[in-house]
C-alpha cells in the first residue's frame, strides 16, 4: 500500500488550473510514456471529455519506451495510436544544426494535427514543462507555431511538482528517469545517421542491463568517440577494472574505437553546453 501525499495549496491551484484547461475538450495527448506526459495522459483521461494518446514510432526512440508507453495506455484504458515517422528523410534534421529539435516536432506534430482534424479532437496537448525553459529549446518554437498547448507552461508546473503530482495520483512514471530521443546524443553539426543513432542505442542498453543503471547517455563523437554520461554516484560501478575490460569489449563491438568517461557526470542537454562558449 502506497503512503499518499499532501499538495501544497499552491500546487493545488496549479493542478486545479490545469485539470481547468483539459475539461470539455477532445484531447490528443503527444505521448511518450515518459513522467511528464503520463501524468498528461492520466489527468486528460479522468477530466477531459476524450482522450487519445499518440507516441511516434522511429529510429530516435527504443523498442522498450514504446514498449512502456502501451502498457501505459492499456492499463487505465486510454485509446492509443502510434504514428510511424522517418526523420533520416528529412535532410535538415540529418544536417543535425542547433535548430534540429524545431525540424524534428514540426514534422511529428504535423502528422498529429492531420489525426487531430481527421478524428475531430479540437485540444493537442505537450509535456514541455517550465524547468525546460531554463535551457535551449528549439522545438518550443514549433510548439508555438502550430498551436500546441503546453498545460504545464500555462499553469507553471515545473519537473519537480510534476514528480510530486505523480506520486499523488500513484503513477508508476513518479521516479522514471527523463528521457530524450537519440539524436539528442550526436554533437551539432555531426552527421546523423542510421548507424549512429543503433550504436548509442545498443551502447545504452548495454549499459543499463550490465550496472543496473537507470539515468545515463551514451554521447557519440565524431572519429567513433563514446562519451559515457551516468549519474555521480555511478561512476564509481563503471571504473572497475573489470567493469572498464567489459565496457571496452563491447563498445568496440558495438563500433566505437574510443570509450570515455564523463567525469562531471550525467546532466541533461549536456551538447547545448558548447552553444554558450
Amino acid at each position: 500500500m502506497r503512503i499518499l501525499i499532501e499538495l501544497s495549496e499552491k500546487l493545488k491551484k496549479k493542478l486545479d488550473s490545469l485539470i481547468a484547461l483539459l475539461q470539455a475538450h477532445k484531447v490528443i495527448v503527444a505521448f511518450s510514456g515518459g513522467i511528464d506526459s503520463s501524468l498528461l495522459a492520466y489527468l486528460s483521461k479522468n477530466n477531459a471529455k476524450e482522450t487519445l494518446l499518440i507516441t511516434m514510432k522511429s529510429l530516435l526512440y527504443s523498442e522498450e519506451e514504446a514498449k512502456e508507453a502501451s502498457n501505459f495506455a492499456l492499463k487505465f484504458n486510454i485509446p492509443h495510436l502510434f504514428l510511424e515517422t522517418e526523420p533520416l528523410s528529412n535532410e535538415e534534421f540529418i544536417k543535425n544544426k542547433n535548430n534540429r529539435c524545431y525540424t524534428c516536432k514540426k514534422d511529428i506534430f504535423a502528422k498529429i494535427l492531420k489525426v487531430k482534424e481527421e478524428r475531430a479532437y479540437n485540444l493537442v496537448i505537450e509535456g514541455s514543462n517550465i524547468t525546460d525553459l531554463g535551457d535551449y529549446r528549439p522545438g518550443l518554437d514549433a510548439l508555438k507555431e502550430l498551436n500546441i498547448t503546453s498545460p504545464y507552461i500555462k499553469t507553471e508546473i515545473d519537473k519537480d511538482e510534476i514528480r510530486v503530482l505523480s506520486k499523488y495520483f500513484q503513477l508508476e512514471t513518479e521516479s522514471k528517469p527523463s528521457g530524450a530521443c537519440f539524436a539528442s546524443r550526436i554533437p551539432y553539426n555531426q552527421v546523423i545517421t542510421e548507424t549512429k543513432l543503433k550504436m548509442v542505442e545498443n551502447a545504452e542498453k548495454f549499459l543499463k542491463d550490465s550496472f543496473n543503471l537507470t539515468q545515463l547517455r551514451v554521447r557519440y563523437h565524431d572519429e567513433k568517440i563514446a562519451r559515457i554520461e551516468v549519474l555521480k554516484d555511478d561512476i564509481e560501478k563503471i571504473i572497475t577494472d573489470k567493469a572498464k575490460e567489459k565496457i571496452i569489449k563491447k563498445f568496440k563491438e558495438i563500433g566505437f574505437c574510443y570509450i570515455t568517461i564523463d567525469l562531471e557526470g550525467f546532466r541533461s542537454g549536456s551538447l547545448n553546453e558548447i552553444l554558450s562558449i
